[in-house]
């Protein structure tokens, strides 16, 4: 073997060898160098709507980031806030029950409110009609669609009246977010309510969906990024997502692939790989219940926030100790906070941060890049972006060559 074909040999070994981005210890398939969506964009839509989560899919995400809290009927929801007065118009609707939290309502009643008007008024610099309570309204040619449990195929509704889609954001659920990811959008009727039905089997309360294809559809298929939010006030809130997920054929613990292509032909396909689905949390009995739930198969994060009952000083005995449970619970990804702007978190990625997350062997994953400035000062320390801005972060990495 000559030199040339030596060293072209030595390229690819370290291609294939480096490149799976794979857990030695776990063999769990992680991307490297990936755009994590967070809550779609809280910078140029509503949160964890519709528009915020199609913006990102269709931008080119490889994860859409989203937060997951529970319903007083048991539906898995799209929400950050434990209180619906910041993002909804929830005192106009429900005045009286305005500081209930979000477990206090069942999800017809969340359907009802308005989850966009209140970004145009916080940003009137990046004001849209589309995120107004009254949106306008497209006619849909297409029949209205729902999928069987477990199974991901489509079923053609009942529902015989015209479709539309557009009008006002909406609280979303969890599986609005995979119906997203799959290249679909919210069914609705000539009012902008959404079509579905609610049914009660065996003193469970189940809603059935309808979705129809997105016109405006890329072809780019992200994972989704999920976060148990708030975990203490959801018991088996973990289990319920193994549930959910299973459901929507995105369990990958009981639909194991070894699929790792994440692109092709310029496309996102990570949702059709064994890394589809990462789960995060900060709290700590939440991570030991998830390693639990998913039998230690899926990828998890622990997101590390300065000011948590086990995150009180960024000292070296308080920073290891949560590295070394991580370690211990099944993780394979550390998320820290960084500093600057627009939030000036706490930074908890610094120099000897790093070295103490690599020294376990973590991959990293900060939040939350807002800026070019911050992705500079610590895009060579992150495997991967929580990002509000997705354009920007992708064009950090492009002109970088990391992707």
């Amino acid at each position: 073997m000559n030199f040339r074909n030596l060293l072209l040999f030595a390229i690819v070994w370290l291609l294939v060898s480096c490149g799976s981005d794979a857990n030695d210890e776990n063999h769990i398939f992680i991307p490297h160098n990936i755009v994590i969506a967070h809550r779609g964009s809280t910078y140029y839509t509503p949160e964890e709507t519709e528009a915020a989560y199609r913006w990102a899919r269709n931008i080119g995400s490889d994860y859409l980031e989203v937060d997951i809290q529970r319903s007083k009927d048991g539906v898995l929801l799209a929400l950050h806030d434990v209180l619906l007065t910041r993002t909804t118009d929830v005192k106009l609707k429900y005045p009286n029950r305005k500081e209930l939290p979000t477990s206090e309502f069942n999800f017809d009643e969340l359907m009802q409110l308005d989850a966009g008007s209140w970004f145009n008024k916080m940003y009137p610099d990046r004001y849209s009609a589309d995120y107004e309570i009254n949106a306008p309204l497209y006619k849909s040619q297409q029949k209205a669609v729902y999928f069987t449990d477990n199974s991901g195929e489509l079923e053609y509704a009942h529902h015989k009246g015209e479709v539309y889609y557009g009008g006002r954001q909406e609280v979303l659920c969890l599986e609005d977010v995979v119906r997203i990811a799959e290249g679909y959008r919210i069914a609705k009727d000539s009012l902008g309510n959404r079509l579905y039905e609610k049914r009660q089997e065996d003193g469970i309360v189940k809603y059935l969906f309808y979705y129809i294809k997105d016109t405006d559809d890329t072809g780019d298929r992200p994972g989704i990024y999920i976060e148990t939010k708030i975990p203490e006030l959801f018991p088996n809130i973990e289990t319920d997502l193994f549930n959910e997920l299973n459901r929507l054929a995105w369990n990958i613990v009981t639909r194991p692939t070894s699929d790792t292509l994440i692109y092709d032909k310029g496309k996102v396909r990570i949702a059709a790989t064994s890394a589809k689905i990462i789960l995060q949390t900060f709290s700590q009995k939440s991570l030991e219940n998830l390693n639990k739930a998913f039998e230690g198969k899926v990828p998890m994060c622990f997101l590390l926030w300065l000011g948590d009952p086990n995150m009180l000083d960024n000292d070296s005995a308080t920073y290891h100790k949560n590295l070394k449970f991580a370690k211990e619970n099944g993780a394979q990804i550390i998320g820290p906070s960084i500093g600057g702007g627009a939030n000036n978190y706490s930074d908890l990625l610094t120099n000897e941060n790093y070295k103490w997350i690599k020294s376990y062997g973590f991959l990293i994953h900060p939040y939350t890049f807002d800026s070019f400035q911050q992705m500079n000062d610590y895009g060579l320390k992150s495997d991967g972006m929580f990002t509000n801005r997705a354009n920007l972060t992708l064009s950090y990495y492009r002109k970088n060559a990391l992707r």
